[in-house]
């Protein structure tokens, strides 16, 4: 068994373990595999070791892999990091869920060029939870308006939530930000009740490598785990 191998069915285990853990089935959890900044030949590796979900942050480096991956039919690409207005149409279908939804111009630019390519995209709402500076997304208190413009944008579809909470290497730290977004999430709910083209449930993407046993008894639905399984990133590739 290869090194990316060994590190997925570790990976794997935990997960099923803190499913079980908190009551819930492990095939409740999506894994998605972060291999930004790592060669496609380990998204193959970790495919061949029956990975299918892979995250990237950047649209050229992704652009890249997709091409030397495309004999790969079942694979699963979800975009994570923010995606500048002019690099929209260069993802907006072509990826299976879209994590980083995370400014009104973004989300308009997105409703555009989705609506122009004849094409639906499966959205995530980022949360900036602790309002970091340094960090995109809505606070919570506008969680509820973002909510509702993109139910009013028929070319994407709203599928959860997402966030990336303050970096502490205590995985018991970061507990109470996914407390908060699952909490958000069930208030969210709530008030979309009834509401044309609301959904009945909320997806909730958090977690990483050093937390996401913990996100998971949160109600994690996806967690996006990478030096977990490849080990430490090459240099990023723009």
């Amino acid at each position: 068994m290869s090194e990316i191998a060994a590190n997925l069915a570790t990976v794997q285990a935990a997960i099923a373990q803190a499913a079980t853990a908190a009551g819930r089935q492990a095939a409740d959890v999506t894994l998605i595999a972060v291999s930004k900044g790592h060669p496609a030949d380990a998204v193959r590796e970790a495919y061949a070791a029956g990975q299918r979900d892979f995250g990237e942050n950047y649209v050229q480096e992704w652009q890249e892999k997709a091409a030397q991956l495309a004999d790969l039919p079942d694979l699963r690409w979800h975009f994570l990091g923010h995606l500048q207005r002019n690099k929209i149409r260069l993802v907006i279908g072509k990826v299976a869920l879209l994590h980083s939804a995370d400014d009104m111009a973004g989300i308009d630019e997105m409703q555009r060029a989705a609506w122009s390519g004849n094409l639906k995209q499966e959205v995530l709402l980022q949360i900036n939870l602790a309002d970091e500076a340094q960090k995109r997304g809505c606070g919570e208190d506008d969680a509820e308006l973002f909510l509702d413009v993109l139910l009013r944008s028929p070319n994407l579809r709203l599928r959860g939530l997402m966030t990336l909470p303050p970096l502490d290497e205590d995985p018991e730290t970061t507990r109470q930000w996914f407390k908060r977004l699952r909490t958000l999430r069930d208030r969210l709910l709530g008030q979309l009740r009834g509401k044309p083209g609301a959904p009945t449930s909320l997806w909730l993407s958090m977690g990483m490598s050093g937390d996401y046993p913990v996100a998971i008894a949160e109600g994690a639905t996806h967690v996006r785990v990478g030096t977990a399984i490849f080990g430490a990133r090459a240099p990023k590739i723009r």
